[in-house]
Parts: C-alpha cells; sequence; structure tokens
C-alpha cells in the first residue's frame, strides 16, 4: 500500500457507483470488476467496497433484471419507452429516456460509469460532471459531441473524468508518471509533451484490397479480429472512425492539439498508448486485451489492485508490429484532425452524420465505403458555431444526423 498521505485519503471505505448503461459489454464487466474487489476487500486487501446504487439499460429488461436481483437495493432505469418493464417493481422504476439522469439526480453516487452508447450518453455525462461527480467513460460521443461543455463543466466542479477505453486509460497512466499520482483528466497538457500516439488494431479490413472494403457485407464488418463489441462500435473500428472519435476525445481529456495526436495500426492490441516527450523519450503503456484492466484502474485510481485478468506474458508476444494508418484506406483519421483544428461543434457534426451511416449501412442502406464519405460531405455542409450548450448541441446533432440521413438518400437514389 503507498505512503503518499493523499493517495491514502482517496481510498474510500465505500465507494457508490451508478452503471449507466448496466447490460453492454463495458457494463457486465464493471460489475465483474466490482464483484472482484469487493472480494478482495472481505479479504482485507484492498480498502474500498464498492456498492452499486444505481443500474440503467436501454432495452435489455432481461439482463436487467437479473443484476437488480443481485443488487436488490439498487435503483433501477430503463430508457426505452417501448422496452417490457413488467419484471420490475413499478413503483421504484425510472422508465423514461432521461432515466439516466434522473438516476444522477435521485442517487447522488461517488462515481459515474458512463457506458451508454452514441449521443444518448451525454446528458448524463453532463449532469455528472455540473454536479461534481467523477465519471469513469466509456461513452466517447460524449466528448466527441460535447466536449466543451463536459470539460468546462468538470472544470467548474472539480469532477474527474477517468476513462475506461484502453488507449486512453494507457495514455493517462502514462501521464501519471510525468503529473503524479494524483492526476486526472480533464486537464491541459503537460509542457513536456511532444507527441501522443493511439494504437489502432486495423480492425478486419487492415490488409483487404481497397475495393473489397468498398463493397464489404455488414457480416464482414462485424468480424473484429481481437475486441468483441456492439454492431456501432465494430463499425467504427472497422472503418477505425472509432480512432477517429478518439483523437477527438483525447484532445479534449488531455488538452492535446491536433498537431499533437496520431495514431497508428497495431494488429496486436498490446501496446494501447505512447507519449513522446521533448527530450526524445518514449513512454509506452502495455497490457492484455482485457477490458476489464481499465476498468479495474478507474474504480480504484489512485490505488492499485490485484487484477483478474490472466498476466501479460511477454516472451508469448514473439513480436510486436506498429504501421503507418494509409489516408486512402481509412480516411476518418484526417477527418478527426480537421476537427479538432476547427474546432466548435465540429465534433458534434462528425459523430451525428458517423451514427446515420453506421444505422444505415447496418440496414443494408449503404455501401461500406461511403460511411466516411458521408461524413466527410455532411461536415462540409456545415458552418460550425461555438457548442454553447446541451441544447445547441442536441440541435446540431439532429440537423447534421438529418443532413447526412438526405445524403444517404440522394446516394441511394443515384445509384437506381
Amino acid at each position: 500500500m503507498p505512503d503518499d498521505p493523499d493517495i491514502i485519503a482517496a481510498a474510500k471505505p465505500v465507494l457508490r457507483v451508478a452503471i449507466l448503461g448496466s447490460t453492454g459489454s463495458i457494463g457486465t464487466q464493471t460489475l465483474e470488476t466490482i464483484e472482484h474487489l469487493n472480494a478482495l476487500n472481505s479479504q482485507g486487501n484492498h480498502p474500498t467496497h464498492y456498492e452499486v446504487v444505481a443500474l440503467c439499460a436501454h432495452e435489455n429488461t432481461a439482463v436487467l433484471a437479473k443484476q437488480a436481483g443481485v443488487y436488490p437495493n439498487a435503483a433501477i432505469g430503463v430508457c426505452s419507452p417501448a422496452a417490457d418493464t413488467s419484471r420490475f417493481n413499478t413503483s421504484t422504476l425510472i422508465h423514461n429516456p432521461g432515466a439516466p439522469t434522473q438516476l444522477i439526480d435521485d442517487t447522488q453516487p461517488d462515481l459515474v460509469i458512463g457506458a451508454i452508447v452514441g449521443i444518448a450518453g451525454l446528458p448524463s455525462t453532463l449532469r455528472a460532471a455540473q454536479l461534481g461527480i467523477n465519471i469513469a467513460l466509456a461513452n466517447k460521443e460524449s466528448l466527441v459531441a460535447g466536449g466543451s461543455i463536459v470539460t468546462d463543466a468538470a472544470f467548474k466542479s472539480g469532477a474527474k473524468i477517468l476513462p475506461i477505453d484502453s488507449e486512453h486509460a494507457g495514455l493517462w497512466q502514462c501521464l501519471l508518471s510525468l503529473q503524479g499520482p494524483n492526476y486526472a483528466p480533464p486537464s491541459t497538457a503537460p509542457d513536456s509533451i511532444r507527441r501522443v500516439t493511439l494504437t489502432a488494431s486495423g480492425g478486419p479490413f487492415r490488409n483487404k484490397p481497397l475495393q473489397e472494403i468498398q463493397n464489404a457485407t455488414v457480416e464482414q464488418a462485424l468480424n473484429h479480429p481481437t475486441w468483441s463489441m456492439g454492431k456501432k462500435v465494430s463499425i467504427d473500428s472497422a472503418t477505425l472512425m472509432n480512432k477517429a472519435l478518439e483523437l477527438i476525445e483525447a484532445h479534449w481529456l488531455f488538452g492535446l492539439s491536433a498537431n499533437q495526436l496520431d495514431a497508428v495500426i497495431h494488429p496486436q492490441s498490446t501496446v494501447h498508448a505512447l507519449v513522446e516527450t521533448n527530450d526524445g523519450s518514449v513512454l509506452a503503456h502495455m497490457g492484455p486485451t482485457d477490458m476489464r484492466c481499465p476498468i479495474q484502474h478507474t474504480l480504484t485510481h489512485p490505488l492499485r489492485a490485484t487484477n483478474q485478468s490472466n498476466p501479460l506474458d511477454i516472451t508469448a508476444l514473439g513480436s510486436l508490429d506498429f504501421k503507418p494508418i494509409d489516408p486512402a484506406r481509412f480516411p476518418a483519421i484526417n477527418l478527426a484532425k480537421q476537427v479538432i483544428s476547427q474546432g466548435k461543434n465540429a465534433g458534434t457534426v462528425l459523430n451525428a452524420a458517423n451514427e446515420a451511416a453506421v444505422e444505415s449501412f447496418l440496414n443494408n442502406q449503404l455501401a461500406f465505403g461511403d460511411i466516411t464519405t458521408i461524413v466527410q460531405q455532411t461536415l462540409e455542409q456545415f458552418e460550425c458555431h461555438p457548442a454553447g450548450s446541451l441544447d445547441t448541441v442536441m440541435d446540431t446533432h439532429n440537423k447534421a444526423k438529418a443532413s447526412a440521413s438526405d445524403l444517404i438518400h440522394s446516394k441511394a437514389a443515384s445509384a437506381r
């Protein structure tokens, strides 16, 4: 156990956690990690007990009901009006699209796990930031679309945004060695940083010919070689839009400019982030391909606890490969840098257009190779303005998504 008094003081005897998006991959792995940490606590091997005070899902009420059975004292929220909630006590259930935000207001947790997919996660992320509640964030769209309003609220309230994405969690841990053990985003970049590089597996099409990528099927695009994820994230990984979103997210989390951010193909997905300092040193974060590792880091920071994952065996790796990203194959990366440099609500437009394009591709209404084309064309149509407020962000999101949908329909009509 570390001797730093600030670190010891940060270890709460009980940490009250709200899990928004509890039935998805991040949500279920968070619950596994909490069970693991509570077992360590009961054995005297970790100072904190984790109390689950809220669980929220979109529509998977079958899994949510099982989770509620394990955590009977947790407040329950369901977002989809069409979801079957007959399994729950309706007198205590929050059943409306605003359930995540209401759960935060009602339970006032110490930590919010933001694992809701898409722009739907923004209101609850913003609310937690406004209330000074720390956020373990897996919902990158909250910062891509609403980075200015979320980070502004966090700076004013003192809330910390603790990244769950493996790349940002790795970057954060590299920066801990430069900034000290209690460092956490959002923050401004240290003067010593020259460049930050995030790694990408390259997805299922990293070695495919361009023509084959253009006409890839939904099944092919969902077949990620490394990670098991939901459909939206899997498609974003196949286009590398996921990495583009992560670059924008890193800009907001760590105060990095477009010139300080880069991405490379790293098929092994073992190195998650690299930080080059102005004296030529390069710090790298390595870890197993197990999301429970970054989840646990957000739950235990600034402490460290024994992990449940298999340890990384570097002798079994054989080699680590890094390749530049071909902009012709993956134009999303340059779009991200354009958005960072442009500022204002450009991230909102990119995120909305991408959501519309991915939805259309999954519904077989758009060719895979046209996803990033639609995003680029939508960005070209919009004049960027300051984000301003949640209402402004959501209004921009809706208009940009409608514009992207119009472009998609026009493309489909011209193809007939």
